[in-house]
C-alpha cells in the first residue's frame, strides 16, 4: 500500500491589504457625511451680543424639527476694510451688512424667495386656526453681530412672517459668570 503525502503547507502567505484600505476609505466617507454638520451654518467672524437672562436649553434636537440658521455679519464685498469698523466704531454702513444661510449671501429680495423655499420644506400638517392657512413648522435661528444693525434683525423677523414661519428665534451669547 502506497503512502500518501501529506500535504504541503505554505509558510509565505501574506495578508491583503488592499481590501481593508478600500473598506477604511469607505467608513471615512460614511462618518464624514453622517457627522453634524450644523456648525458649518455658522459664521466665523461674528460676536454676539450678550443676553442679561439665559433660559435653560438642552440642545437637543428633536426628530422631525427642521431649522435654518440666518447668519447677519459685517462684511464689505469688494474686500476692502471698512475704516469704521476696523476701528472699534460701529458701522452703519447698509451694504457693509450680509445676510447668509449656510454660507451664501443673500439680499433683502433675494432672502425672501430662499425663506419661502425653506419654509416649504417643512410644512405643519394641520392649517393654523387663527391664521386660517398651512404654516411652516420650520425652526429659523438668526445670529446677528452685537453692532448689527437691529433693523435688519427686525426685516428678517418680518420676512419670516410673510412666508409662514413663526418658529424664530434670536441668538444671543450667555453672559460672563460674574466675579471673574
Amino acid at each position: 500500500m502506497a503512502h500518501k503525502k501529506p500535504p504541503v503547507i505554505e509558510e509565505s502567505i501574506s495578508p491583503n491589504l488592499i481590501p481593508m484600505i478600500d473598506i477604511m476609505f469607505l467608513l471615512l466617507l460614511f462618518f464624514m457625511l453622517g457627522a453634524d454638520m450644523s456648525q458649518r451654518e455658522l459664521a466665523g467672524e461674528l460676536v454676539l451680543p450678550e443676553a442679561s437672562k439665559v433660559p435653560e436649553n438642552d440642545n437637543k434636537k428633536v426628530e422631525g424639527q427642521e431649522h435654518t440658521t440666518i447668519n447677519i455679519h459685517h462684511e464689505v464685498l469688494d474686500g476692502s476694510p471698512c475704516p469704521v469698523n476696523a476701528n472699534g466704531g460701529i458701522c452703519r454702513e447698509e451694504t457693509h451688512w450680509q445676510w447668509a444661510i449656510r454660507g451664501k449671501s443673500y439680499n433683502k429680495n433675494t432672502l425672501k424667495e430662499q425663506l419661502a423655499i425653506e419654509a416649504a420644506m417643512n410644512m405643519e400638517p394641520e392649517p393654523d386656526p387663527v391664521a386660517k392657512k398651512v404654516l411652516s413648522a420650520r425652526n429659523v435661528l438668526i445670529r446677528a453681530d452685537n453692532a448689527a444693525p437691529y433693523g435688519d434683525i427686525q426685516k428678517v423677523i418680518e420676512l419670516c412672517g410673510t412666508v409662514g414661519i413663526y418658529k424664530v428665534e434670536v441668538a444671543a451669547a450667555r453672559p460672563a459668570p460674574k466675579g471673574k
